[in-house]
């Protein structure tokens, strides 16, 4: 599946819809590293790990990373202060230990004294106060904007963190898994100029991998605790030639934490799914992610390899305009009978090829906080949707609907990525607007660059309709996305919601509390959420990614980001059978 970014909201990052694939951007050269040399000429052979990835990368820098190939690299390449383990719960990471005040509005982290960056420098707080102020910076323009608001940050010595909340946040540690980047490489750059940094061209990570080469089409990765920084000083280029700020006087191999990973990890990136599964069915490849549901399946059962389903707390859904300027969406009963004349069904096992559960609220039900008493199905059921508009004031005419007996009948622009850069999201968008069709409304579909979606419609508030994937998260806090205080810049309520009674129970679910309580909050939030339908949910897909029988060791987990999946990473191994 090509895959725009996500709005992500359950840890308060939200990304709006943008380009992933084909997209602009500078050319990624290869990195400035080198591997280590073999023990000896009787060292043995290690095959490479092979994956074949839809999509191509553009910039690995955690602070600049947008499309899914960014996301899986800096997953392997950098660190955060805690990690979410196969059940989703926070273990350590940079962080070996954390403490909350008793009402939740002080954290205070501490930080390995041992980590470094791979160019040997240490890796201390104020690298971890430059990441968050920078995602905070009003000119900061990357994926993870607006995602620290109300959060003031500092350091106390160089292996202690403190975050101060205005508001405390159930789910802060969803927040915690940002990965950090390196100050003293990035500190230059402008906050609003980090996709032009190129530092993501050839990235100086902490995390378990290093970048040893990299462009558009390919990336290689080999642990970090055999892999050294170039030894050539700038001042040392030749004459006339480049000259790499990313380089240290001395070799610095980093220590893992004891496990052995595979080593080396071949990516090859592509924009054409036949190709990946065909050099997946040749066997040149052991593992292919990024496809859509059904291709994956197809390629699984055609190959006999392992489709992994990992659930994904990610939503698509269909984001309708509820500001005062755009009255079509206004009463409750017309977005319900939107909803409802959608054949979720036909996407779920079409468009998604069962890779998918139909979507009836805005948690996922794999999550903790989901109610299923207060998240009713809504079946298909056009007499009933057509009901439901007329007690809404809108008449059907041969026309069309018309809208408290206007003159001219509505037509329904609904925004889709294009084809080629979502080819999923778009065939879905074609369903909709062919239920809408059959409804008796005409509609307008309108397939545009996701960037140009994200950018120009949701980011201004100029748009009726468009279908887009949000992410979620683990601890589902929807305040970013639906807060009516969020509709200013920097907050996620792009749909220009306003209901002061939802406000209130958005706040009640993300406070921190116990168990009980917290799920009984989250309860409330769900029947008002049922009963408004501020958005029209479509569905949750899993992330599919096809395995190669000699690939063992990975295992199943929610996801929030596909690139989560990378968590248990250095306990894969590979099979002698190659």
């Amino acid at each position: 599946m090509n895959r725009i970014d996500r709005a992500v909201v359950g840890g308060l990052i939200f990304i709006l819809v943008v380009a992933v694939f084909a997209i602009g951007g500078p050319t990624l050269l290869p990195g400035a590293r080198s591997s280590s040399p073999p023990a000896g000429p009787s060292a043995p052979v290690t095959p490479p790990y092979r994956e074949g990835v839809l999509g191509h990368p553009t910039s690995v820098n955690p602070l600049a990373a947008r499309t899914q190939a960014d996301r899986d690299l800096v997953a392997l390449v950098f660190r955060s202060l805690v990690r979410l383990d196969s059940e989703g719960r926070p273990i350590a990471d940079l962080a070996r230990s954390w403490t909350s005040s008793r009402a939740g509005d002080t954290w205070t982290f501490q930080l390995d004294p041992g980590a470094t960056w791979g160019d040997g420098q240490a890796l201390t707080a104020d690298d971890v106060v430059y990441t968050i102020e920078t995602i905070q910076d009003a000119d900061y323009r990357g994926p993870r904007a607006g995602s620290w608001t109300g959060i003031t940050v500092s350091a106390d010595g160089s292996a202690t963190v403190r975050f101060e909340l205005a508001t405390p946040i159930g789910g802060f540690l969803d927040l915690a898994v940002q990965p950090i980047a390196p100050k003293h490489l990035l500190s230059g750059t402008a906050p609003g100029s980090m996709a032009e940094s190129p530092f993501g061209e050839a990235p100086v990570g902490s995390g378990p991998y290093a970048v040893v080469e990299l462009d558009r089409d390919h990336a290689v990765l080999e642990l970090g605790s055999t892999v050294v920084a170039s030894v050539v000083e700038p001042s040392a280029a030749p004459a006339g030639g480049p000259s790499d700020p990313l380089v240290t006087p001395r070799p610095t191999p980093r220590p893992n934490d004891g496990r052995i990973g595979l080593s080396p990890l071949e990516f090859r990136f592509s924009d054409d799914p036949e190709a990946l599964a065909a050099a997946f069915a040749d066997g040149d490849l052991d593992v292919v992610s990024g496809l859509d549901p059904a291709a994956a399946s197809a390629l699984a059962r055609r190959t006999g390899a392992t489709a992994i389903r990992n659930p994904a707390a990610t939503l698509a859904t269909i984001a309708v305009n509820l500001r005062a300027s755009h009255v079509a969406f206004a009463d409750p009963r017309t977005r319900r009978a939107l909803l409802q004349a959608i054949d979720r069904t036909r996407i779920v096992s079409v468009m998604y090829g069962g890779g998918a559960l139909q979507a009836d609220g805005l948690i996922p039900p794999s999550s903790w906080a989901f109610s299923a008493p207060d998240t009713p199905v809504l079946a298909r059921d056009l007499k009933a949707a057509t009901k439901a508009l007329i007690e809404a004031g809108w008449t059907k005419a041969k026309d069309g609907w018309h809208r408290n007996a206007a003159k001219d009948p509505q037509t329904l622009d609904l925004l889709v990525p294009g084809r080629t850069k979502n080819p999923i999201l778009f065939a879905v968008g074609s369903q909709v607007a062919a239920d809408w069709t059959a409804l008796g409304f005409t509609v307008d579909l309108q397939e545009k660059d996701p960037a140009v979606i994200a950018a120009d419609h949701l980011g201004k508030g100029e748009f009726e309709a468009a279908l887009i994937d949000i992410a979620i998260g683990h601890d589902p806090d929807l305040y970013p996305l639906l807060a009516s205080s969020q509709t200013r810049t920097g907050g996620a309520n792009v749909i220009g919601l306003q209901d002061p009674i939802l406000d209130d129970l958005l706040e009640a679910a993300r406070k921190p509390g116990t168990d009980a309580a917290r799920i009984a909050a989250y309860a409330a939030l769900q029947k008002r959420l049922a009963g408004g339908t501020y958005l029209l949910p479509i569905a949750w897909p899993d992330d599919v990614v096809v395995v190669a029988k000699r690939v063992t060791g990975s295992s199943i987990r929610t996801v929030a980001d596909d690139s989560e999946r990378f968590f248990d990473v250095l306990d894969w191994r590979l099979a002698d059978d190659r």
